[in-house]
């Protein structure tokens, strides 16, 4: 009898354990969450500002605002960022719902995504403030890097074995488009330099577009079919579509061959061909095969 050992005590110790530990991770959710979302509320702000000119700091005699890339999409394409920030903020609410038990760097309170969409969107807000104020080095430089985050957050977001749509939609989306201002950047920044030493003749401007238009478009058509990802196209088709209009004043031919592109590539991605395929194999008549010297039914085996 004098062996006997309490065990509702040592319940109660446990169970007073156990609720600390997810107390614990609660409020270390809670802090990830906090700061992402103060991160993406910087970022609609920052963005918002420089859209409407407001952090751009240019001297009225300044070379560099009078800069004529021909591959820049007109200006109602940055309307973009309204899709892109709006996913963004549908991801956050999800993760902040469903992601308590996920697991965490060391004894810091961030998830890997957490962290990662986090120092994205700081670099994010360092990149606008450079590129809207003409630096184009530490623009150029910095939306690199913030494309590479951004594809390693659409990389992690689809590695899950239960990952859907809303994982990974709004970085495809937003990593799409930051290919298409990295490209942007760099082509204003080379436009820059190389006219110090004269006047880029419309030849030389046209068919570098052409061939960057076509770079990105077999780019979005290798996404759609090696990774299933179709955001990564219409992200595309609409940059092209755009630079065409802004372009149509300049060189109707390049506009016009960039719409056609466009459009062969939104053919080959966006219809079924799987699904239209057997009925194109099924077209294969006799009567047809005949004409081009084919073997029909009526034809005997050899």
């Amino acid at each position: 009898m004098g062996d006997t050992t309490p065990i509702a005590p040592a319940t109660a110790i446990t169970s007073g354990m156990t609720k600390a530990k997810k107390d614990g991770r609660t409020v270390q959710h809670d802090i990830e969450i906090i700061i992402a979302w103060v991160a993406l509320l910087a970022m609609i702000v920052i963005n918002a500002l420089a859209q409407f000119g407001v952090l751009v700091h240019l001297a009225p005699g300044d070379s560099r605002a009078a800069v004529f890339a021909w591959f820049a999409p007109d200006r109602y394409v940055q309307l973009i960022w309204i899709p892109i920030y709006a996913l963004l903020a549908i991801w956050l609410i999800r993760i902040g719902n469903g992601r308590r038990k996920a697991k965490r760097l060391g004894r810091t309170p961030f998830t890997l995504l957490g962290l990662l969409f986090i120092v994205t969107a700081c670099v994010e807000i360092g990149w606008v403030f450079a590129w809207h104020n003409q630096n184009y080095p530490s623009a150029i430089s910095l939306v690199l890097i913030q494309t590479a985050l951004v594809w390693a957050l659409w990389f992690f977001a689809r590695r899950g074995k239960h990952h859907g749509l809303w994982d990974w939609a709004p970085f495809s989306l937003w990593g799409s488009w930051l290919l298409v201002e990295c490209v942007t950047d760099i082509a204003r920044a080379a436009t820059y330099y190389v006219s110090k030493d004269g006047a880029i003749s419309m030849t030389a401007q046209s068919i570098t577009t052409i061939v960057v238009i076509v770079l990105l478009l077999a780019l979005a058509c290798f996404a759609r079919y090696k990774f299933s990802d179709w955001i990564f196209g219409l992200v595309t088709l609409w940059a092209v579509v755009g630079v065409a209009v802004r372009l149509m004043d300049v060189s109707k031919i390049t506009a016009v061959l960039g719409i056609a592109l466009a459009t062969a590539a939104a053919v080959l991605m966006y219809i079924p061909w799987v699904r239209i395929s057997p009925r194109l194999n099924s077209m294969g008549s006799p009567a047809v095969r005949d004409r081009q010297g084919g073997q029909t039914h009526e034809e005997p085996h050899a």
